[in-house]
């Protein structure tokens, strides 16, 4: 199984995320079954020495393997999960928020019964009827359930579709702050100088030389405006205390703070240390370093330790697996890669410091 994420549909200033006024949200997860290298091989194989008859036939027998292999995933989730469409005799309506996640896939093209799924590509989108952290706590346990049911399965490719959550009342309370100290001021819009004015609570742009021509701006265009001219009123409180993040174990719950560095070859590096006492005493350390250069933001975890860290790393949203591993020793190691904006979020000094060196390694 592998995991990948994708944020193509998140191409917005940095700075709504960084201010308050956005957060990433999930939108939906795409499963489908992906052939292996040796299967591509072999498919090609068999396309080249056979009639065009049977190379059809082949596929469509591959297909239905493919659709049979990937209905268990499908099961498994919908056991835990209420999953909108794929089973229709769950009580709930489309406008409620007691359903998890809305199940699509196609219709077998061709199939004798025209009610019968194909498992090999589906989506599962989540409710945004539900609240941001439901979603995320919801995508976070898929994953798990995904990961310790089927890690091992050799097709199984799962994508993570995120995108933007917009705190509304937020934006609409600084962009009203922000529209008497825009007033008045000249900006460039489109590439055009003008002057912005207050009118009847619209913020409008006048462009140089216009006589009656002025355009109403948006909220998202004002706030812009708000940051490239300096007028808006304060920043985001910051919370200078450590942040941590609980662990079970030895039944009790242990604060963990996570403390990110290098090895000297600049693969990246993660201590756990616990705040029980009040001062900061080494737990564990996360990651281990083999053989090689390692991709940024990516680390094999040392299950060696502690086999649920994994686990625990799904769980809190930290890192996804690449299903790579390495063997060393007896031991066989699992690699991930971490997600940037919360070893930032965790450790923005450790996290910057291992930025430089790793920016140092690759231009060596």
């Amino acid at each position: 199984m592998k995991i990948h994420e994708d944020r193509s549909h998140m191409n917005i200033d940095t700075r709504w995320f960084e201010k308050g006024y956005a957060k990433e949200d999930v939108h939906s997860l795409r499963l489908q079954s992906l052939c292996t290298e040796a299967e591509a091989a072999a498919n090609k194989q068999f396309y080249d020495s056979h009639t065009r008859e049977e190379w059809e036939q082949y596929i469509r027998q591959a297909s239905l393997e493919s659709s049979a292999a990937m209905k268990p995933v499908m099961e498994a989730i919908a056991q835990d999960f209420v999953c909108y469409q794929y089973d229709e005799n769950i009580p709930v309506s489309y406008g409620s928020d007691r359903w998890d996640l809305y199940f699509w896939c196609n219709p077998f093209n061709g199939a004798a019964n025209a009610s019968e799924r194909d498992f090999s590509y589906f989506t599962l989108t989540f409710n945004e009827r539900q609240m941001l952290e439901k979603r995320r706590k919801i995508c976070q346990q898929v994953l798990d359930l995904l990961c310790s049911r089927f890690q091992e399965h050799p097709n199984l490719d799962v994508a993570v579709q995120y995108s933007i959550w917009f705190d509304h009342p937020k934006i609409h309370d600084a962009v009203e702050r922000a529209k008497p100290r825009l007033h008045g001021l000249r900006c460039i819009q489109d590439q055009k100088e003008g002057k912005l004015l207050l009118q009847d609570g619209a913020l409008l742009f006048k462009p140089k030389y216009a006589k009656k021509y002025t355009r109403t701006l948006s909220q998202s265009q004002i706030l812009s405006l708000s940051w490239e001219l300096g007028v808006e009123d304060g920043e985001p409180d910051t919370d200078a205390a450590p942040v941590t993040l609980p662990y079970k174990k030895f039944g009790a719950t242990h604060p963990i703070q996570l403390q990110v560095t290098s090895y000297l070859n600049g693969n990246l590096a993660i201590q756990m240390v616990t705040l029980e006492s009040g001062d900061p005493e080494p737990w564990a350390t996360l990651t281990v370093n083999l053989p090689g250069q390692r991709q940024k933001d990516h680390a094999f975890i040392d299950t060696n330790a502690d086999s649920e860290f994994p686990t625990w790393l799904i769980r809190h949203g930290l890192a996804i697996p690449t299903g790579h591993t390495m063997q060393s020793g007896f031991c066989t190691y699992p690699e991930y890669r971490f997600r940037a904006n919360r070893l930032q979020e965790l450790d923005p000094e450790g996290y910057a410091g291992y930025l430089k060196n790793f920016e140092r390694r690759c231009s060596a």
